[in-house]
């Protein structure tokens, strides 16, 4: 029988202590997550009984609640208990009422579906802990794709912008996907900058649940990955979305024609979206064509930025899909102003820039946020309109975009080094 060395017994017992002492940590960072979930729930749950709205998450719960009684979500009927449930009546568009139909892609329902076994109170609350969670790991993933996550007061800072900011405390509020779409976008962003390509691929997928919103950033990624020759990313893209897109259609045949009913009807009867309908609505026909050109003339720029950088390396990629979603809001697809969450992760890229240009105090870093923060709340609270509940102003579609736009312009004069990399 062979006898083993102390040295070798004494690495032995150190492996297994480490081990021992990783699994105690990891035990009570779980105890710890579904500590804070649980006190969050029961905060949510004592505020939706107390507080009528989650409108956008409403439609949602409720197009589930029918899926478990096998109606599928797109039915009139769907859309009808939620104007029930709201106003008490069938919604009058005329008079500024919201259709609440639902109007998102079927395969979306793998989120919102277990939440129709709940009453909406309990389903709400729990929404929400799920949006204040997922808004929390969007706001480490984005400053983990700029780069300066590793600087906790300012992610400590970040985090708590993102969710007390407008757009953060809106969406959670009112039960916004967009929560989800984002953090799915910058979960692939984030993967694919640590090379990992099928897991990218895979999120990536998962954020078209609100493709109105995804279809712009999708859009550079792929063509930035087809020119980079990333065919691994994309092959996980795609196969993922077809089988989201082919089990749907397994279940309901028809939902693709369905949801763009849904999707090409929704402009008809929800607040202003694009620089054409805002204004149109402030100078009538005038305004229409006024906006349509503003539209064209920045699709046109950013397709002549996309062009010169599809080339180019992983840091300019980021910048320009920073400013792809700074800009998208702007483009003439309907963006409703409460989307503009997303654009957290432009600001989150744009702050790492600080450091590439003359600006390297923290006076700017801390500047940004406040202006940010205390600009968008401004803006909302002396244009908000009154009705059954608050509704922003569709002024707020141009704050957030135009001021990152700017902001970015500065960042690319700024630099010595070229970022139009042609």
């Amino acid at each position: 029988m062979k006898s083993v060395s102390p040295d070798r017994q004494s690495a032995k017992t150190v492996f297994a202590m480490n081990n021992w002492k990783n699994a105690r940590i990891g035990f009570a960072a779980l105890l710890l997550f579904f500590a804070v979930c649980a006190g969050l729930y029961s905060v949510n749950l004592t505020f939706a009984k107390q507080n009528p709205g989650g409108n956008d998450f409403l439609a949602r719960w409720m197009g589930a609640r029918f899926v478990l009684q096998g109606v599928q979500p797109y039915d009139d009927r769907v859309g009808l208990a939620t104007q029930l449930w709201i106003y008490g009546h069938a919604a009058d568009p005329s008079r500024g009422e919201d259709l609440s139909r639902f109007a998102y892609p079927l395969y979306a329902m793998i989120f919102f579906g277990p939440f129709g076994f709940f009453d909406f109170a309990t389903a709400r609350a729990l929404w929400m802990t799920v949006l204040e969670m997922g808004t929390a790991g969007f706001a480490v993933l984005a400053a983990a794709i700029g780069g300066w996550s590793s600087q906790r007061g300012k992610a400590v800072v970040w985090i708590l912008f993102a969710l007390a900011g407008y757009f953060g405390l809106r969406a959670i509020i009112n039960g916004n996907p967009i929560v989800l779409a984002s953090l799915f976008l910058a979960a692939a962003l984030f993967l694919l900058g640590k090379g990992f390509p099928l897991p990218a691929g895979f999120g990536l997928a998962f954020a078209t649940i609100k493709p109105q919103i995804a279809i712009f950033p999708i859009l550079w990624l792929v063509l930035w990955c087809i020119f980079q020759k990333r065919f691994s990313l994309l092959a996980a893209f795609g196969l993922t979305l077809a089988a989201l897109i082919g089990v749907s259609t397994l279940l309901v045949p028809n939902w693709i024609l369905l949801n763009l009913r849904e999707m090409m009807e929704y402009p008809a009867y929800t607040q202003p979206g694009t620089p054409s309908a805002v204004f149109g609505l402030w100078w009538g026909e005038t305004g229409r064509a006024m906006g349509w050109a503003v539209s064209l003339a920045l699709l046109a720029g950013l397709i002549w930025i996309w062009v010169r950088n599809l080339k180019g390396s992983y840091r300019n990629f980021l910048l320009i899909m920073a400013v792809t979603i700074s800009v998208a809001p702007l483009l003439g697809i309907p963006f409703d102003p409460g989307n503009e969450y997303l654009l957290l992760l432009p600001i989150a890229i744009g702050l790492s820039f600080w450091k590439e240009t003359t600006w390297k105090q923290i006076i700017p870093w801390v500047l940004t946020l406040g202006a940010l923060f205390f600009g968008l709340w401004m803006i909302f609270l002396f244009t908000v309109q009154k009705g059954s509940q608050p509704l922003q102003s569709p002024v707020l579609l141009f704050p957030l975009p135009v001021f990152l736009l700017a902001w970015f312009a500065l960042i690319f004069a700024g630099n010595k080094h070229s970022l139009l990399v042609g």
